[in-house]
């Protein structure tokens, strides 16, 4: 049997309980625990009986992989401490907070040897899958447009609380537009395929220190135009696609997602959206650490590439 305990460095990221959740579903647990807000650090390490760990010495702690959930500027340091050690690393979006550190982290990985996943979960989602596999299969021919949107209420609503670390450039490296729209970029590139160029436009309606919502214009290496559209600041929880090619189309509208052909307003397929869970994220690196397939597993590269999308969009805040 395969050891199943994990290093948690940093605990600040807000879809920490949704991983632990699955971690915990999947009979892994967190056995160490480091932040560096070392109280933070005692909550966790009593929530999950665990120990206080060294980030000096991740490699004497017997773990199997580490979970890094840190304020972005710290992936960098935190990613590499783990690879060093040894250990198979899972982290939240966005990799790193720039583009030459988030290669970094993909140049290390792939040199050891070691597993570097990114938590993309709408590569875990079965309606995006089979959308996925709809279009390696050439279903809708070339492909014209397309059109993503994710966002949320956040910034308005009482459920995200904002007076954090997310909206202090200095730790964040992005702002809201960017927190949301690495999932986009992500799941565009994975559906359509590599983007050639990409700028964008970001407004602020809250206030913050950093930008809340957004939109940018984007053009695929297949000559296919996209638009991507993110922020905090929708009037609810919204994921929509609209995808035109030359002999059908798709389009994600309130859970479903409709696809038809060409000359056809109506669908010929209907296929229902599961509830979207950020914490799918880590099912893909734990199948991985089990020996199973992982086929929705995020190559470090595709997710270095996010990182260097935002930074073409102009999105990346000064340091």
């Amino acid at each position: 049997m395969i050891d199943q305990t994990l290093v948690l460095l940093g605990g600040a990221h807000v879809h920490l309980p949704d991983h632990l959740e699955h971690i915990k579903k999947r009979g892994w647990r967190i056995s160490h625990v480091f932040d560096r807000d070392t109280e933070r650090r005692d909550e966790l390490c009593k929530s999950l009986e665990a120990e206080p760990a060294d980030p000096e010495k991740l490699a004497d702690l017997g773990c199997r992989g580490a979970v890094v959930c840190s304020e972005t500027v710290f992936h960098e340091e935190d990613i590499l401490n783990a690879l060093e050690a040894g250990l198979h690393v899972f982290t939240e979006k966005p990799l790193a907070g720039s583009a030459q550190a988030a290669e970094r982290c993909a140049r290390k990985a792939e040199g050891l040897g070691l597993t570097l996943h990114t938590g993309y979960f709408f590569r875990t989602n079965d309606a995006l899958r089979h959308l996925h596999a709809m279009l390696r299969a050439d279903a809708f021919g070339a492909i014209v447009d397309v059109r993503m949107r994710f966002s949320h209420d956040g910034g308005y609503a009482d459920w995200l609380d904002l007076d954090c670390w997310m909206t202090d450039p200095a730790l964040a490296c992005y702002g809201g537009f960017a927190d949301e729209a690495v999932h986009v970029i992500d799941a565009l590139q994975w559906l359509i395929g590599p983007i050639r160029s990409a700028h964008a436009v970001t407004g602020n309606a809250l206030g913050w220190q950093v930008d809340d919502h957004g939109a940018g214009l984007i053009k695929f290496e297949n000559g296919a135009t996209g638009v991507v559209e993110a922020g905090w600041t929708d009037s609810e929880m919204r994921l929509e696609i609209d995808l035109t090619g030359e002999t059908g189309w798709a389009r994600l509208r309130a859970g479903k997602l409709e696809i038809g052909r060409r000359g056809t307003e109506a669908p010929e397929d209907v296929i229902p959206l599961s509830p979207l869970d950020a914490g799918e994220g880590i099912e893909p690196f734990l199948d991985r650490l089990e020996g199973a397939d992982a086929p929705a597993l995020v190559p470090p590269f595709d997710a270095v590439r996010v990182n260097q999308v935002l930074e073409e969009m102009g999105v990346r805040l000064q340091q």
